[in-house]
This record gives structure tokens, sequence and C-alpha cells, in this order.
């Protein structure tokens, strides 16, 4: 009878373990975030482009951005902004200025709007995967870099180092905001360079 106080324990233990894994619970499961879920963003990003040209002593490069998220439709519904942003520090395009036009087409200088509220260049379009709703945003925009050399020969000397590059990466962020920012989703993928003069 001594060791009785020592086996109930042990057997009331065994029994709420076995109870909670025949249930398929467990006592540190957490409830799904079904709020952060349906901010969760996906992306449907394909090889990017950068179209090269010279002129004069003059390197521009345009990057024609086309990129697309996809949210199920509540989130987007249930946000007050979708934020995309561009990491070019991976790609040889971090060593140049870059102009880009915003929705008032001013042209702006090292500067894009993130806020997709505000970014004109997009389509919005609704689907359906495994039977959910969801928007699919496609952003569609250039970017014009650009940086002037001391004469042609430089400047053609830089562009035909820019269409060797075949490991450069842009890399993508994006995340919701609705009375809180939630986690942002990243990608990366290639950038190729080719010549269009």
């Amino acid at each position: 009878m001594r060791y009785l106080k020592y086996i109930l324990p042990i057997l009331l233990i065994t029994f709420l373990t076995i109870s909670c894994s025949k249930s398929g619970l467990s006592p540190t499961a957490k409830p799904i975030d079904t709020d952060a879920l349906i901010h969760q963003i996906s992306f449907n990003a394909p090889s990017q482009f950068v179209a090269t040209s010279v002129t004069g002593s003059k390197l521009t490069m345009i990057y024609y951005e086309n990129v697309s998220l996809l949210i199920p439709a509540n989130g987007l519904n249930l946000s007050y902004a979708l934020h995309l942003e561009e990491d070019f520090s991976s790609a040889a395009l971090k060593s140049f200025d870059y102009t880009t036009v915003d929705q008032s087409g001013d042209v702006t200088f090292d500067w894009v709007d993130d806020n997709l509220n505000n970014v004109t260049a997009k389509t919005i379009k609704d689907t359906v995967i495994n039977a959910a709703k969801w928007s699919k945003i496609t952003v569609q925009r250039p970017f014009t870099f650009s940086k002037t050399y001391t004469d042609n020969k430089s400047a053609v000397s830089v562009q035909d180092s820019v269409l060797n590059l075949k490991s450069d990466k842009i890399s993508f962020s994006s995340y919701v905001y609705f009375t809180k920012t939630y986690p942002a989703s990243t990608t990366s993928v290639g950038v190729y360079y080719v010549k269009s003069d």
C-alpha cells in the first residue's frame, strides 16, 4: 500500500497522455490563428528581366517588375494597406540610382511607393484555390536605373559585364496592415540582363 501514492499519479499521467494522443491533441498544442492565416501572402514571381542600353556615355537599365501576390479574399478585404518592397542588394542594380513614376505621374528619384493602394500599375483578380477564394494582385511597373560614365567605351564595358551576370537575385517582401502589421512573406528570384540597343 505504501507504493500506492506513487502508482496512482503515474497511472493518471499515463491515462491523460494516451487520451491526448488518441484525440490528436497535445497539452502544448496552440489554436490555429485564423486571423494570421487570412493575412498570409504567397508570391508568384517569375524570373525578372532588365533591358540595358548605352547612349553616348550613359548606361540605362530598365527593370520591368512583374510579380503577383496571392492573399485570401477575406484578408484583402480586412486590410488597410498591402505593402510590397523590393530588395536589389543581391543584384548589380544596387550600384545605380533609379527613377519611377508615381500615381500622379510625377517622376521620383530612388523611391517607389510600397503601399499598393497608391499603385496604379497593378491588376486585381479573384481566383479559387482548393475551394477557397483568393485575390491575385499583379504589379507590373518599370524602374529606370542609369549612370553616366566618362566616355562611351566605359559605359559599354560596364554594360558588357552586367550582361554576363547569371546569379543576380531580386528579393520581394510583402505584408498587410490592418490594426496591426502582420508578418511579412518573402521570396527571391533570378534577374537576367538583356541588351536592347
